[in-house]
Protein backbone atom coordinates (compact mmCIF):
# COMPACT_ATOMS: atom_id res chain seq x y z
CA UNK A 1 0.00 0.00 0.00
CA UNK A 2 0.81 3.27 -0.85
CA UNK A 3 0.27 6.98 -1.26
CA UNK A 4 -2.29 7.16 -4.64
CA UNK A 5 -0.16 8.63 -7.73
CA UNK A 6 -1.38 9.97 -10.62
CA UNK A 7 -0.23 7.26 -12.98
CA UNK A 8 -1.85 4.35 -10.73
CA UNK A 9 -5.09 6.64 -11.86
CA UNK A 10 -4.10 5.47 -15.94
CA UNK A 11 -3.49 2.15 -14.37
CA UNK A 12 -6.95 2.12 -13.34
CA UNK A 13 -8.19 2.48 -16.76
CA UNK A 14 -7.79 -0.96 -17.39
CA UNK A 15 -9.51 -2.74 -14.84
CA UNK A 16 -12.39 -5.32 -15.45
CA UNK A 17 -16.10 -4.71 -15.06
CA UNK A 18 -18.56 -5.92 -12.48
CA UNK A 19 -20.87 -8.62 -14.30
CA UNK A 20 -23.46 -8.18 -11.62
CA UNK A 21 -26.28 -5.50 -12.60
CA UNK A 22 -26.03 -4.04 -9.18
CA UNK A 23 -22.68 -3.27 -8.82
CA UNK A 24 -22.35 -1.81 -12.55
CA UNK A 25 -22.33 1.63 -10.89
CA UNK A 26 -19.16 0.75 -9.07
CA UNK A 27 -17.24 0.15 -12.46
CA UNK A 28 -14.27 2.62 -12.51
CA UNK A 29 -14.94 4.60 -15.17
CA UNK A 30 -13.60 5.27 -18.41
CA UNK A 31 -12.14 8.67 -18.80
CA UNK A 32 -9.92 11.08 -21.07
CA UNK A 33 -6.30 12.71 -19.96
CA UNK A 34 -8.00 15.87 -18.66
CA UNK A 35 -10.89 13.63 -16.57
CA UNK A 36 -8.22 11.50 -14.91
CA UNK A 37 -6.16 14.42 -14.25
CA UNK A 38 -9.29 16.43 -12.58
CA UNK A 39 -10.01 13.19 -10.47
CA UNK A 40 -6.84 12.73 -9.34
CA UNK A 41 -6.75 16.08 -7.85
CA UNK A 42 -9.83 16.08 -6.06
CA UNK A 43 -8.93 12.49 -4.50
CA UNK A 44 -5.37 13.37 -3.53
CA UNK A 45 -4.64 17.29 -2.51
CA UNK A 46 -7.53 17.69 -0.15
CA UNK A 47 -7.53 18.73 3.99
CA UNK A 48 -10.08 16.25 4.44
CA UNK A 49 -9.36 13.28 1.72
CA UNK A 50 -6.20 11.03 1.69
CA UNK A 51 -6.04 8.04 -1.13
CA UNK A 52 -3.56 5.07 -0.87
CA UNK A 53 -2.96 2.54 -3.88
CA UNK A 54 -3.09 -1.14 -2.98
CA UNK A 55 -0.72 -3.45 -4.52
CA UNK A 56 -0.52 -7.54 -4.86
CA UNK A 57 2.65 -9.84 -4.33
CA UNK A 58 3.52 -9.10 -7.59
CA UNK A 59 3.21 -5.69 -7.99
CA UNK A 60 -0.12 -5.31 -9.56
CA UNK A 61 -2.41 -2.56 -8.91
CA UNK A 62 -5.74 -3.97 -7.32
CA UNK A 63 -7.80 -1.15 -5.67
CA UNK A 64 -7.35 1.96 -3.38
CA UNK A 65 -8.75 2.85 -0.14
CA UNK A 66 -10.35 6.34 -0.13
CA UNK A 67 -10.02 8.03 3.35
CA UNK A 68 -12.43 10.86 3.66
CA UNK A 69 -14.44 13.70 5.92
CA UNK A 70 -11.24 12.97 8.18
CA UNK A 71 -11.66 15.63 11.30
CA UNK A 72 -7.88 15.90 12.41
CA UNK A 73 -9.08 17.46 15.73
CA UNK A 74 -11.45 14.67 16.45
CA UNK A 75 -9.11 12.25 14.88
CA UNK A 76 -11.95 10.87 12.60
CA UNK A 77 -12.36 9.27 8.83
CA UNK A 78 -14.59 7.49 6.37
CA UNK A 79 -13.16 4.32 4.95
CA UNK A 80 -13.69 3.68 0.86
CA UNK A 81 -11.98 0.96 -0.68
CA UNK A 82 -12.50 -0.06 -4.60
CA UNK A 83 -11.47 -3.12 -6.02
CA UNK A 84 -10.74 -3.99 -9.54
CA UNK A 85 -13.66 -6.20 -10.12
CA UNK A 86 -11.27 -8.77 -11.85
CA UNK A 87 -9.16 -9.37 -8.23
CA UNK A 88 -12.81 -10.03 -6.29
CA UNK A 89 -12.71 -13.07 -4.10
CA UNK A 90 -9.01 -13.48 -3.14
CA UNK A 91 -8.30 -12.30 -0.50
CA UNK A 92 -7.15 -8.40 -1.19
CA UNK A 93 -10.27 -6.95 1.03
CA UNK A 94 -9.03 -7.79 4.76
CA UNK A 95 -5.28 -8.24 4.20
CA UNK A 96 -5.46 -4.86 2.43
CA UNK A 97 -8.03 -3.56 5.15
CA UNK A 98 -5.67 -4.97 8.12
CA UNK A 99 -3.35 -3.32 6.76
CA UNK A 100 -4.46 -0.22 6.24
CA UNK A 101 -5.99 -0.78 9.94
CA UNK A 102 -2.51 -0.46 11.50
CA UNK A 103 -1.32 2.57 9.44
CA UNK A 104 -4.50 4.66 10.44
CA UNK A 105 -4.72 3.92 14.35
CA UNK A 106 -0.54 3.97 15.01
CA UNK A 107 1.00 6.11 12.53
CA UNK A 108 -2.00 8.61 12.50
CA UNK A 109 -2.93 8.48 15.69
CA UNK A 110 -6.59 8.22 14.97
CA UNK A 111 -9.69 7.00 17.27
CA UNK A 112 -12.58 6.34 15.09
CA UNK A 113 -12.93 5.31 11.92
CA UNK A 114 -16.49 5.14 9.75
CA UNK A 115 -17.71 3.97 6.95
CA UNK A 116 -21.34 2.74 5.24
CA UNK A 117 -21.70 -0.42 3.14
CA UNK A 118 -25.01 -0.73 0.76
CA UNK A 119 -27.23 -3.81 2.65
CA UNK A 120 -26.71 -5.89 -0.84
CA UNK A 121 -23.38 -5.85 -0.70
CA UNK A 122 -22.42 -8.70 1.37
CA UNK A 123 -19.35 -9.70 0.09
CA UNK A 124 -17.97 -6.33 1.75
CA UNK A 125 -19.88 -6.84 4.98
CA UNK A 126 -18.29 -9.96 5.57
CA UNK A 127 -14.80 -8.14 4.67
CA UNK A 128 -15.56 -5.43 6.80
CA UNK A 129 -16.85 -7.73 10.06
CA UNK A 130 -13.87 -10.12 9.63
CA UNK A 131 -11.47 -7.47 10.36
CA UNK A 132 -13.52 -6.05 13.47
CA UNK A 133 -15.90 -3.45 12.29
CA UNK A 134 -18.99 -3.42 14.02
CA UNK A 135 -22.90 -2.15 12.75
CA UNK A 136 -23.83 0.68 14.55
CA UNK A 137 -27.40 1.67 12.41
CA UNK A 138 -29.11 0.58 9.08
CA UNK A 139 -30.63 3.37 7.07
CA UNK A 140 -32.42 4.44 4.18
CA UNK A 141 -30.42 6.79 2.04
CA UNK A 142 -29.87 8.20 -1.14
CA UNK A 143 -28.16 5.32 -3.71
CA UNK A 144 -25.16 6.67 -5.16
CA UNK A 145 -26.27 6.22 -9.27
CA UNK A 146 -28.67 7.71 -9.46
CA UNK A 147 -29.04 6.77 -13.25
CA UNK A 148 -29.63 3.00 -12.17
CA UNK A 149 -32.74 1.74 -14.09
CA UNK A 150 -33.78 -0.32 -10.97
CA UNK A 151 -37.28 0.69 -11.45
CA UNK A 152 -37.53 0.64 -15.17
CA UNK A 153 -35.61 -2.51 -16.36
CA UNK A 154 -36.81 -6.12 -15.66
CA UNK A 155 -33.01 -7.44 -15.27
CA UNK A 156 -32.85 -5.67 -11.99
CA UNK A 157 -36.50 -7.12 -11.37
CA UNK A 158 -35.04 -9.38 -8.23
CA UNK A 159 -33.42 -6.51 -6.84
CA UNK A 160 -36.43 -3.95 -6.22
CA UNK A 161 -37.04 -5.20 -3.32
CA UNK A 162 -34.05 -3.35 -2.09
CA UNK A 163 -34.64 0.05 -3.16
CA UNK A 164 -37.72 2.65 -2.93
CA UNK A 165 -38.48 5.71 -4.65
CA UNK A 166 -38.29 8.70 -2.87
CA UNK A 167 -39.70 12.00 -3.73
CA UNK A 168 -37.89 11.07 -7.12
CA UNK A 169 -34.56 9.83 -5.25
CA UNK A 170 -33.47 6.23 -5.59
CA UNK A 171 -32.68 5.30 -2.21
CA UNK A 172 -31.36 2.26 -0.32
CA UNK A 173 -30.39 0.64 2.60
CA UNK A 174 -26.95 1.21 4.26
CA UNK A 175 -25.25 -0.56 6.94
CA UNK A 176 -23.45 2.21 9.19
CA UNK A 177 -19.76 0.31 10.88
CA UNK A 178 -17.45 2.08 13.21
CA UNK A 179 -13.95 0.33 14.66
CA UNK A 180 -12.55 2.66 17.65
CA UNK A 181 -8.63 2.61 18.52
CA UNK A 182 -9.85 0.39 21.39
CA UNK A 183 -11.87 -2.16 19.37
CA UNK A 184 -8.63 -2.23 17.40
CA UNK A 185 -6.09 -3.24 19.79
CA UNK A 186 -8.23 -5.37 21.05
CA UNK A 187 -8.45 -6.91 17.98
CA UNK A 188 -5.25 -7.29 17.54
CA UNK A 189 -3.98 -8.55 20.99
CA UNK A 190 -7.11 -11.31 20.38
CA UNK A 191 -5.49 -12.23 17.19
CA UNK A 192 -1.97 -12.40 18.06
CA UNK A 193 -3.14 -14.73 21.43
CA UNK A 194 -4.98 -16.89 18.60
CA UNK A 195 -1.48 -16.89 16.82
CA UNK A 196 0.43 -18.10 19.73
CA UNK A 197 -2.05 -21.13 20.59
CA UNK A 198 -0.95 -22.03 17.18
CA UNK A 199 2.62 -22.27 17.46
Amino acid sequence: MMKLQRKHVDSMQEWGKHQEPLFYGYNFPKMNRQERNYWYQIKAFSFSKRCYAIFNLEGQLVGYIALRDIKWFRKVGELGIVFDPDQINKGYGSDSLNTFLIYYFEVLKMKKLNLKVSYFNKRAQRCYEKCGFKIVTVKLEEFEDQRLPIFQEELYLPYRELFKLDKGLIKCQFIHMMMTKEMYKKNKLSTLSTEHLCI
